[in-house]
């Protein structure tokens, strides 16, 4: 991979750590934003231009902007400050190492087993067309997409819904202590 493609995977890296670590939701939606286009940055460097492309239209457009509008409807503020303390982080480090252990030696046996020259064929195969994937994508993944869809109209629905609610009122009540005595 060349300087520019280890670039944009550290600026993923760095924008991913960054949505974790946020207190804030509207800075982990910014990083967030970063490491869509870092990930459309990369696609461009490994010439699928057309998944680079859809990466920053329907991801960090418009997704984004559904989640932005969100996070503006919902009012959130930042996170109160409270410790979380040492089990958390090493339980989720713990998980973590155990999920990289499980994943690797499959990882490694797949990459021994493609030699260079099927790289090269599988490159100049016509399975990253756009014909090609609108027919895998509204052809044999069309429940998963329909259901995609679903689950972002649910999103919007439980944020309108939770927008909606009821505040309670502030300040004394009526013939509370606030009143006469």
């Amino acid at each position: 991979m060349s300087f520019m493609g280890f670039l944009l995977s550290a600026m993923a890296l760095a924008a991913g750590v960054g949505v974790v670590w946020s207190r804030n939701p509207l800075y982990s939606a910014f990083c967030l934003i970063v490491n869509l286009l870092s990930m459309a940055g990369l696609y461009s460097v490994l010439d699928a231009h057309f998944l680079a492309v859809a990466q920053v239209v329907v991801y960090a457009g418009a997704i984004m902007v559904l989640v932005l509008f969100v996070l503006m409807l919902l009012n959130l503020k930042a996170e109160s400050g409270r410790k979380l303390g040492v089990v958390r982080p090493l339980a989720a480090f713990a998980i973590g190492s155990w999920i990289v252990a499980t994943a690797y030696p499959s990882v490694v046996d797949n990459f021994k087993k493609v030699s260079i020259h099927e790289l090269q064929e599988n490159l100049w195969r016509s399975e990253g067309t756009v014909r090609a994937i609108g027919e895998e994508l509204y052809g044999r993944y069309i429940v998963q997409f329909e259901l995609s869809s679903l689950v972002l109209l649910i999103g919007i629905v439980g944020a309108v819904m939770l927008s909606k609610r009821k505040q309670p009122a502030i300040g004394p009540r009526p013939g509370g202590l606030g009143g006469k005595a």
